[in-house]
């Protein structure tokens, strides 16, 4: 019975007991939800410019005639204040970047502080990007780390996530990529962030169009890969077969590939107002590219690029329709603008979706008739948003990550004690060794030996030649008496790096301790026992 409920009532039953909330939790159970719902998936048409309101509250604007095709959903709303307290944000919407597995990837414009990349350097760039990953649906959101090398334009990043094959609903991972070619010569970068480790990094990356000045209008996921779209010319592809992988590989030269526009449609770069009248979309197994233009006569023509992986580049024509064909389409336009063509039905190729100042059409190329019409008030960047037939989790570990960078934070600010509480947290949520140690190095700073001691052992398990975990295990065993015992950690701390000079420094100042403690057990005097205190790295992961 509850698998044929709506999935939103259905998680909203985890509140009647125990025994439901374990029941719709079972992954056996969401596997059937899925399996029963997976051919009623929904989606919606979504505005990439979200308004906010009055009580600070972003919101989906989607189009409100629910005939559009095969448009059914709530507005869903997602909370605005928490995301941008701790920013400065800046008058400008946030924008939908890319969607993925029910995942939205939003950017907020904040100010940007004109010295922050070199306290000496004065930079004209007075705004910056902050990506957030978010669920609409539950709500959840995460915002991704600041990278070292700015984001060039929104246009170029990529988002891209994986289920977990053994959990249903949960997202194991997910990457975000911005393609950043270096016009006039072979090579560029892609600037790529993982949730696997929380962090930025540069991967060289190839670039095959020479002087030609790349435009960055777009980019999607196709076939497990990201495509880039220059709409004067075609589309880069990251040639890799797994591109989570590749990012991991972040010293690797990423193999990327040039597939040109079908003959004869290829424009100058500068040409203007490109994106009124073409586009590039990946559905339904295929590459499409699509165009209206004015060449005598109105004419609409989609060509479909099927077998991209075989290198051939091989387009072929699947319509080319006349005046007399969408003459329907034309009469969907204001004051003889064309329509703008958005994106392709996600679940039907032959269904094309327009745009015009106030209005958002579906037209079937097959039948060659306007299916539906509906007004729309937002901007004319649409994008489709499939709606997961069940809610999709973030990844725990990126939860984890972002708990022990906020943690990081607050140690850096000398604030021991909410640092403490923000590595407890990212250790509930997924034990890694660097959290354990992070946490046992606050819990020195605040004189919590055993604490300190305890975190160490645990982070030693997950990772047995942590350098760092050693020393300070070290100093937490000296602080409880435990001199042999710190004596071994420093010991095994030099076998690691045997020219590290603090390590030198304190196996000297333990040993003149335990000599001490010896003549003292020698002497019976009491007074021979001293304590010598180390100084502690701050040294955070």
């Amino acid at each position: 019975i509850l698998t044929r409920l709506p999935a939103q009532s259905v998680c909203r039953f985890k509140c009647v007991s125990k025994t439901w909330k374990s029941l719709i939790c079972d992954p056996h159970f969401v596997t059937s939800y899925i399996v029963h719902n997976s051919s009623s998936s929904s989606w919606i048409i979504v505005d990439r410019f979200v308004t906010e309101s009055k009580e600070k509250v972003t919101q989906f604007n989607p189009a409100q005639n629910p005939n559009i095709s095969s448009l059914s959903a709530n507005h869903h709303r997602l909370i605005y204040e928490p995301v941008t307290s701790e920013w400065k944000p800046t008058k400008n919407p946030p924008v939908i970047v890319a969607s993925s597995n029910g995942l939205l990837l939003f950017s907020f414009h904040i100010e940007r502080d004109p010295f922050e990349k070199n306290p000496n350097q004065f930079s004209h760039r007075k705004t910056d990007f902050v990506l957030v990953v978010i669920n609409p649906v539950t709500g959840e959101w995460v915002p991704l780390p600041k990278p070292e090398d700015s984001i060039n334009k929104l246009n170029s990043v990529g988002f891209m996530s994986r289920l977990d094959c053994s959990c249903n609903g949960v997202v194991e991972k997910f990457i975000v990529v911005e393609y950043q070619p270096i016009v006039g010569s072979d090579s560029g970068s892609l600037l790529c962030f993982s949730s696997d480790t929380g962090k930025w990094v540069d991967k060289p990356a190839s670039y095959m169009l020479g002087m030609h000045f790349w435009r960055a209008e777009g980019v999607f996921e196709f076939a497990g890969r990201f495509f880039w779209v220059d709409l004067s010319c075609g589309v880069i592809t990251w040639d890799d077969d797994d591109p989570f992988r590749g990012v991991e590989e972040e010293k690797e030269m990423a193999r990327c590939r040039f597939i040109p526009l079908p003959k004869g449609c290829r424009k100058p770069f500068n040409t203007l107002k490109l994106e009124d009248e073409r586009d590039i979309f990946g559905a339904g197994g295929y590459i499409h590219y699509m165009e209206m233009f004015r060449k005598g006569d109105y004419v609409l023509t989609l060509w479909r690029l099927k077998d991209f992986e075989s290198g051939v580049n091989e387009w072929n024509l699947v319509y080319n329709l006349s005046r007399v064909d969408v003459e329907c389409v034309l009469c969907c336009g204001v004051d003889k603008s064309l329509p703008r063509p958005c994106f392709i039905h996600p679940f039907d190729v032959d269904i094309v979706f327009f745009s015009t100042e106030d209005r958002i059409f579906s037209y079937n190329l097959q039948t060659q008739k306007v299916e539906a019409d509906a007004s729309f008030t937002g901007h004319k960047y649409v994008i489709p948003f499939v709606l997961p037939c069940w809610p999709t989790l973030l990844p725990p570990r990126l939860y984890a990550a972002y708990a022990k960078e906020e943690g990081n934070e607050l140690f850096k600010n000398k604030k021991f004690d909410e640092a403490i509480n923000c590595y407890s947290r990212s250790i509930a949520l997924s034990r890694t060794a660097f959290a354990y140690a992070n946490r046992a190095l606050a819990y020195l700073k605040v004189c919590r030996f055993r604490e300190a001691e305890d975190d160490c052992t645990e982070s030693l398990k997950l990772h047995g030649e942590y350098f760092k975990v050693y020393a300070r295990r070290a100093i937490a065993r000296k602080e409880l008496g435990n001199l042999e015992g710190s004596m071994e950690d420093i010991d095994y701390a030099l076998k690691l790096e045997p020219l590290n000079k603090a390590m030198k420094e304190q196996h000297a100042e333990i040993k003149i301790l335990l000599e001490k403690v010896g003549t003292f057990l020698d002497s019976s005097d009491p007074k021979g026992i001293i304590y010598i205190g180390f100084e502690q790295s701050a040294y955070l992961l």
